[in-house]
């Protein structure tokens, strides 16, 4: 009996919302039926270097809360040190998920596959949904928008 397809998705998952699940969801369908989604949460460290900053939620967090979603078989932290290679001869996937604004990732990944002679799939997946909702910046910029510097924040937020 043939296994399914083992799809592999990566990301910050820094502020889990919704443009995050449906990327997943789609993900996951580019397997077929059976498939498996295993998800590779960037570390701490990783997202400083690749984005400027750190990540608002630790990485375990992180990877708990993507773990926790019913279309996450599971859920990994990255390598210590950026490893794709590592990662692909532990996960063995035979398609790799990216995202719709990471045309340069995708670009690098196909080039390591076919360097390595990988018989790996690359699929990227449309954006879903408004902007700036379907963003962990644009999140964060639209927070910043309502609550500038200076004025409190709504008891909601604050913790007691």
């Amino acid at each position: 009996m043939a296994r399914g397809k083992i799809v592999l998705a990566t990301g910050a998952f820094d502020l889990l919302h919704l443009g995050h699940v449906r990327f997943l969801e789609s993900s996951k369908r580019k397997g077929g039926q059976g498939a498996k989604l295993i998800v590779v949460v960037a570390r701490d460290k990783t997202v400083l270097n690749r984005k400027g900053r750190s990540p608002i939620l630790p990485e375990d967090h992180r990877r708990q809360l993507v773990g926790s979603l019913r279309v996450v078989d599971k859920a990994i932290l990255g390598h210590t040190h950026l490893d794709l290679l590592g990662i692909l001869r532990e996960v063995r996937p035979d398609i790799i998920s990216v995202g719709y604004d990471q045309k340069q990732i995708k670009a690098s990944v196909e080039k390591l596959l076919r360097v390595e002679r990988l018989p790996i799939q690359v699929v990227q997946i449309p954006k879903f949904g408004p902007s700036g909702l379907n963003s962990s910046t644009g999140i964060k910029q639209r927070i910043a928008k309502r609550w500038p510097l200076g004025l409190s924040i709504p008891g909601d937020f604050v913790k007691a």
